[in-house]
Order: structure tokens, then C-alpha cells, then sequence
């Protein structure tokens, strides 16, 4: 027997399939939650390379096409000559950010290695000197609180020790990896297979990004090819409007972001210099990765910053932390906004909650991408809510909606084209059963009288 169903039943019986089918994977994942990290982290480091290369790729995209607008003067002046200049573009790119890298390597990494050392020298005075701090501090404790005291010392002491052997061991190799030493050498072939592999995987994804931004826009249409056969046109365009959006307030984000943080690094070790810090290197590059995050990247690197002045010289903690505040103040209200703009749109609470839920699940990855990606979400919802109440004829404004007033809406075939649609007031009040009441009568005779009056003018 053949089951007849009409469009709202169709509609039913497919939401009702969708919530079994999501229903059902949710159980099955929280089930097998092991087995599916396991195999996502093995599908993650075979696909490293392709992943690799597609954000290489995105990132490195709009400064190809800036040098292939510049370069344009100089090929297409009697004709284009496309493919030439786009393997121009390919190449001062790929070059350009592989010149950033070494330049950036070989000015920092002396500088940050010579800090980290001394550091490491000094550890033992800053431990002693914090060890003597606590026991003064907790002294009172041992006549009074004798477990407490003898816990909190065994905590201590045990953190102590790791901390010295830490340092005992990896100073000589630092020493050694200075120097270009043995020591070098046995970490390396320590670590052969892993830094092989992570060798293996940025190589080949530095190969299909140069594919990948030479070819670009034909990829691009093989993906919205695949699309548009697959999908509805109505869903196509929704997605790539969609997708547009995200890109466009993620790339905009990332990189002025990033040109934010790269000249507050820069600032900040000008200005550690000249105030003749301690780890004047190590502080601003830790400054300026923490600049990347929003509103909680100032304070994730000041804080551990000003920890390790306290620990060096005490008496530098005070200027430091009004260097750093200055610096802040200009990057919130001067530079920022200068390199920025108004990208986000969003609100603070919703930035403080892309970062928590971004730093839980990715860590400083995510604290970064998850904020580009809630101003795009944000944005696109008020968008959607904003189609869904013109449609209603209510406005979309949020001022509209502080206060508990009814908002009726606008009638589709009204006249006056703005009219709020509200309940209709009778201008005559009538009785029961439709009898005029003393009010009508009284209208009435008012309505006889004007006649009578204009008579008596004339």
C-alpha cells in the first residue's frame, strides 16, 4: 500500500529524519570520543601538507595581489600579458615572505637566545631570593599551622628542584647550540624523525601554495562549479555570501592585526632600550605576539613581563608597567584604530566570548581566529534578523526594542505606506442591541443646531 503524504507531512517527516540522523552522531561521538579524536589527529597529520599550503595560500593571496596591481604598469602597457604577471606576482611573493623570515630570524633569535640564557644564569638567585620571601612570609605558620607550613615548603621545594634541573640541562645546550657544538648536533638527530617530518610537510606546502595562488581563480570556480551542482541556486548564493563575508572581516582582522602587533613589538623594544630594561628582546616579542588578542592581549603579556623585571631589578617594575600602559593607550586609541577602523562591529561581551571559547578549544589560535569569526557570524545574523522583521513590517532597529511597547506591524496593502497596523477605535458608542446611546443623540442635536445658527448669520 503506497502512503500519500502531503507538503506539511513531507516537511514533518524530514525534520523528524534530520533530529534522529543528528541525534544519533552525537551519541555515537559521545561514545566513541576516544576513537574519533584518535583517528581526527591521524586524518589532521596526513592532510598537514594540503592544510598547510590552503592557508598559506589565504594568508599570502592579497599581498599577490597587491604586487600584481603594482607590477601591472610596467607589463600591460601595450598589452596584458596575464600569465606573466602572475608568475612575477608568485615569485616576489613567495620571495618576499621567505626574506621577512630570515631577517626576522636572524635579528631576533641571537637577541632572544642571549636573553633566555641569562635568565637561565640568574635562576638560582631569583629562586633563592623568592625562597627567603616565602619563608618570611609563612614563618609564623610553623608554631601555629605545622602541617601547613611543612606542605606548603615540600610544594615549594619540589617546584624549586624541577626548576634547577630544568635549567642545569638545557643551559649547556643552549651554550652548545650557540656555538654550533655537538650538542647541537645530538639534539637534532634526537629529534630527526619529527623535525623531518615537520620539514617534509612545510616544504610541500609551500609547493601548493605556489600552485594553489597561481591558479586561484580556477579553483575558486571549480569550487562553485561543485556547488551549483550539488546544491540549490537560493542555497549557493546564500553560502557564498556567507563565505565572502567571513573571509573578507577575517583577512581584513588578521592583518591589520598583525601590522598592529608588528609595530608595538618594535616600539616596545625601542622603548625597553632606551629605559635600559632586562630582556629588552624576550619582552617585546612577548608583547607583541600577545598583542594579536583582543582586549586580553595586553595584559597576557605585561603581566608574565613585569614578573620577570620583578625578579631582575625590582626598581624597574614601577616604569615598566607606565611604559607599558602608555603604550597601550596609543595602540587603543591611536594606532589601532588608524590600521583597523571599525573591522569587527562587535560587541565586547561576544569578543570576551570568543576568546574563551577560542583559548578552551585551540588555545592562542584560537583566542585570534575566533573573534574575526564571531563579528562575521554576528553581523551575518543581525543581517538575517534584520530581512525576517522588514518582512513582518517591524523595525529593525535595536533602539525599537528597549522598552516591553507592542510593535504592530505594517499592513502589506496600506495606502499610506507606514501605518502601523493597530486595533480600530469605534467612533460612535452604541448599546446592546445597537441603540444609540445618550452621547449619539446628543451629537445629533449639536449636528441640527449648526444649521440653525448659520441661518441666523446670514
Amino acid at each position: 500500500m503506497k502512503i500519500r503524504m502531503d507538503a506539511r507531512q513531507r516537511s514533518i517527516a524530514k525534520a523528524s529524519v534530520w533530529t534522529f540522523t543528528i541525534c544519533l552522531l552525537i551519541g555515537i561521538a559521545v561514545w566513541r570520543f576516544d576513537s574519533l579524536t584518535r583517528i581526527a589527529g591521524e586524518t589532521v597529520s596526513v592532510l598537514a601538507p594540503i592544510i598547510i599550503g590552503l592557508v598559506f595560500a589565504y594568508l599570502l593571496s592579497p599581498l599577490m595581489n597587491w604586487i600584481e596591481k603594482k607590477i601591472a604598469f610596467f607589463t600591460d602597457k601595450k598589452k596584458p600579458h596575464p600569465r606573466l604577471k602572475r608568475v612575477i606576482a608568485v615569485t616576489l611573493t613567495m620571495l618576499t615572505v621567505l626574506a621577512a623570515v630570515i631577517g626576522l630570524v636572524a635579528a631576533i633569535v641571537p637577541e632572544l637566545i642571549s636573553s633566555i640564557k641569562n635568565l637561565l644564569v640568574s635562576l638560582p638567585d631569583y629562586l633563592t631570593s623568592i625562597s627567603n620571601w616565602i619563608n618570611r612570609r609563612v614563618a609564623g605558620l610553623k608554631d601555629t599551622q605545622p602541617q601547613l607550613y611543612s606542605a606548603l615548603m615540600s610544594i615549594w621545594d619540589s617546584a624549586q628542584s624541577s626548576v634547577n634541573d630544568f635549567a642545569s640541562q638545557f643551559e649547556p645546550k643552549l651554550d652548545s647550540i650557540i656555538s654550533g657544538g655537538g650538542d647541537f648536533i645530538s639534539v637534532v638527530t634526537s629529534s630527526a624523525v619529527s623535525i623531518v617530518t615537520w620539514l617534509k610537510n612545510i616544504l610541500i606546502g609551500m609547493i601548493l601554495t605556489v600552485y594553489l595562488l597561481y591558479n586561484k581563480e580556477r579553483y575558486l570556480a571549480q569550487c562553485r562549479k561543485m556547488l551549483y551542482a550539488l546544491l540549490p541556486e537560493e542555497k549557493v548564493h546564500k553560502f557564498l555570501r556567507i563565505g565572502s563575508h567571513v573571509s573578507y572581516t577575517f583577512m581584513h582582522f588578521l592583518s591589520g592585526k598583525t601590522v598592529d602587533s608588528l609595530i608595538i613589538g618594535l616600539l616596545c623594544f625601542i622603548g625597553l632600550t632606551i629605559l635600559n630594561m632586562p630582556y629588552a628582546a624576550l619582552i617585546s616579542i612577548i608583547v607583541g605576539v600577545t598583542n594579536i588578542i583582543p582586549f586580553f592581549g595586553p595584559f597576557i603579556g605585561a603581566i608574565p613581563s613585569g614578573v620577570l623585571i620583578l625578579l631582575t631589578d625590582p626598581r624597574k617594575v614601577i616604569p615598566f608597567a607606565i611604559f607599558i600602559l602608555i603604550l597601550q593607550q596609543f595602540d587603543g586609541n591611536i594606532l589601532g584604530p588608524k590600521i583597523l577602523g571599525d573591522s569587527l562591529g562587535l560587541p565586547m561581551f561576544w569578543i570576551l566570548s570568543a576568546i574563551v571559547i577560542g583559548g578552551g578549544m585551540f588555545g592562542f589560535v584560537g583566542m585570534v581566529a575566533f573573534v574575526p569569526l564571531f563579528a562575521a557570524m554576528y553581523a551575518l545574523f543581525s543581517d538575517f534578523l534584520a530581512e525576517k522583521l522588514n518582512k513582518k513590517g517591524l523595525p529593525s532597529e535595536i533602539d525599537s526594542y528597549l522598552t516591553n511597547e507592542i510593535h504592530y506591524a505594517v499592513k502589506p496593502d496600506s495606502d499610506s505606506g507606514g501605518t502601523p497596523e493597530q486595533p480600530e477605535e469605534n467612533t460612535e458608542s452604541t448599546g446592546k442591541d445597537g441603540a444609540e446611546t445618550p452621547d449619539s443623540e446628543q451629537k445629533e442635536k449639536e449636528e441640527q443646531e449648526v444649521p440653525e445658527k448659520n441661518e441666523d448669520n446670514s
